[in-house]
């Protein structure tokens, strides 16, 4: 009887430190894959090393990016003057050209049929004293 205790106290020892040894093969493969994954993630934060050639590199790149943009907005200034040019030149017209054109023709006065159309009887005068 005594045989058989420590035969089964063995065995479920031994069974226990399996059980275990699995459960933290298991632990360590999930940590490791974790950190893996945290390893994968925090790469997005960590840029390129700055060192003299890759500050020079970049500042040419930045400069020439600039001088780009600058002569970008310089060509479109200048299409909108001109364009504001053309508008401004195309509204002035001279008086031979408006005559030219028929946009000035006979033109009768007004004032003087303004007086011949009022009857005079009808006028009332008012004395104010």
């Amino acid at each position: 009887m005594a045989m058989v205790f420590t035969l089964v106290t063995v065995l479920k020892d031994s069974a226990e430190l399996l059980i275990t040894e699995r459960q933290n093969a298991k632990q360590a493969l999930a940590d490791i894959a974790a950190a893996k994954a945290e390893e994968e993630e925090n790469k997005k934060f960590q840029g390129e090393a700055v060192n003299r050639e890759t500050f020079l590199a970049w500042r040419d790149k930045f400069r020439k990016e600039m001088e780009d943009e600058k002569k970008r907005k310089e060509e479109e200034k200048e299409l909108e003057d001109k364009k504001k040019r053309i508008v401004k030149e195309e509204k002035k017209l001279t008086g031979k050209e408006l005559w030219q054109q028929g946009l000035v023709g006979k033109v009768d006065d007004d004032d003087d049929d303004d007086v011949d159309e009022v009857d005079v009887g009808k006028l009332k005068i008012e004395a104010t004293s």
